[in-house]
């Protein structure tokens, strides 16, 4: 399974790396991924990509799956087809996930356009979250922003020291409760792995700027329980 920063909108990159790209041994695509959030979904209209006058990309195989960070619409998200949730426990690969995050620059955006007041996950859903990771205690974790303890070790923007967001906390409640395997996200813009009590941590570059190699990380064997092996809408050999 292939684990891919944030997109921002960038999805003919985004496509190439799912179908198109060649990895050693001559293989073409990836079988499974999951996009760890800032997909770009909701944003105005791009050229390209466009549903209803907001940026949308077309459903594919639902082997490739997507969370939302804060530059996603959660309600637009939770149309999307290849959209996983909210937060959720997959027993097969065991993998535990939750989305949304915290944009520190809401106040020059423009709500219900470029962010949303729901970006974050409710208080009564973190508590939710919280009991669930407590029953699963998963060996993969997936989220868009990083518990709060280890934050300071990936911040590429001054700015997120400004405000500690409920996500941050929620993460860093989950990390105390249970340290998993491996602990993957994006959010700060930068490819960095990290060690902790035991969690294999990593950060992911968004695909706007980053080398592809900085935007992607790899668990072999690892795949989803039931994968949807339906024709993509998108005619891939032209991407």
């Amino acid at each position: 399974m292939l684990f891919i920063g944030d997109c921002h909108c960038k999805f003919k990159t985004y496509l190439y790396i799912l179908f198109n790209m060649q990895h050693k041994g001559g293989r073409k695509g990836v079988d499974c991924s999951l996009q760890v959030g800032d997909m770009g979904i909701g944003f105005p209209p791009d050229s390209k990509f466009q549903k209803n006058n907001t940026t949308w990309f077309p459903p594919i195989d639902n082997n490739h799956k997507f969370i939302r960070g804060n530059h996603d619409d959660p309600a637009q998200c939770q149309l999307h087809s290849n959209y996983i949730g909210d937060w959720g426990y997959l027993p097969d690969p065991n993998l535990f996930f939750v989305s949304g995050g915290y944009s520190i620059d809401h106040n020059y955006r423009i709500i219900d356009t470029n962010f949303w007041a729901d970006e974050e996950l409710e208080e009564s859903v973190m508590d939710e979250v919280l009991n669930s990771y407590k029953m699963c205690k998963p060996k993969i974790v997936i989220t868009h922003e990083c518990p709060l303890g280890i934050k300071i070790d990936f911040v590429t923007n001054s700015w997120k020291f400004d405000i500690n967001s409920r996500t941050e906390k929620l993460l860093q409640s989950m990390f105390e409760i249970h340290q998993p395997e491996y602990w993957i996200f994006g959010h700060h813009h930068r490819k960095k792995e990290l060690d902790k009590n035991g969690t294999h941590f990593v950060c992911l570059n968004e695909l706007i700027y980053g080398k592809i190699s900085d935007c992607i990380y790899e668990i072999p064997n690892l795949i989803w329980e039931s994968c949807d092996k339906s024709v993509s809408e998108l005619d891939k050999d032209k991407l």
